[in-house]
């Protein structure tokens, strides 16, 4: 659909129904559009609780002031972007990017163990948010480096799940913070409107 009259295009209005996030060694390249995340390379984070991943940005800004005329321009200084997620799932993968801790596994008595030390310089991980408005509309967030910046509490009862609330924060260092890769037809052919047309 194209914008009407008034400039509007509710084809472009997105309901993230289901998604999630994986993490996979510092570096690792976002998947070619159209494909899985290959299982080996991407591990998922999971269910998450229904508030869903809140994705967090904002920016430091100086104001370049002119004698005359006040603020002339706003120069972006600094980006944060975090994605903050409650996982429910208590798996390994969450338990070890939650404390930052790799498990240590038993095999003779079948049991996992993390060693939850008072210091730790929490290791890096590439990140992927993958979210769906249906089987065609798919957007990815590509973190190339990033790492937890915070945690929350959890809570142990016998009348909820237990969630592994934490934030996940994009470094950045020489790369980009993050990119997005959205396969989606209708902002598709927003994006590029003459694909297709002959001259």
């Amino acid at each position: 659909m194209a914008r009407d009259a008034d400039g509007f295009n509710t084809d472009l209005v997105r309901v993230p129904v289901t998604g999630t996030i994986f993490m996979a060694d510092e570096g690792t390249s976002i998947p070619a559009a159209g494909t899985k995340p290959e299982p080996k390379q991407w591990k998922p984070l999971g269910t998450f609780n229904d508030d869903g991943v809140e994705h967090g940005f904002k920016e430091d800004t100086q104001e370049v002031k002119s004698w005359q005329r006040g603020v002339v321009r706003v120069i972006v200084t600094g980006r944060v972007l975090t994605l903050k997620l409650s996982a429910l799932e208590s798996s390994p993968t969450v338990l070890g990017t939650f404390y930052g801790a790799a498990p240590t596994v038993d095999k003779l008595a079948k049991s996992v163990t993390f060693h939850i030390k008072p210091n730790v310089a929490r290791p890096k991980a590439s990140f992927l948010f993958e979210w769906k408005d249906g089987d065609e509309k798919t957007w990815r967030m590509h973190i190339p480096t990033g790492q937890v910046s915070e945690v929350e509490s959890p809570k142990f009862s016998g009348g909820d799940a237990v969630v592994w609330g934490m934030t996940l924060q994009a470094l950045g260092g020489g790369e980009a913070l993050a990119e997005w890769q959205i396969t989606d037809p209708a902002f598709y052919a927003e994006a590029a409107p003459d694909t297709g047309k002959q001259d």
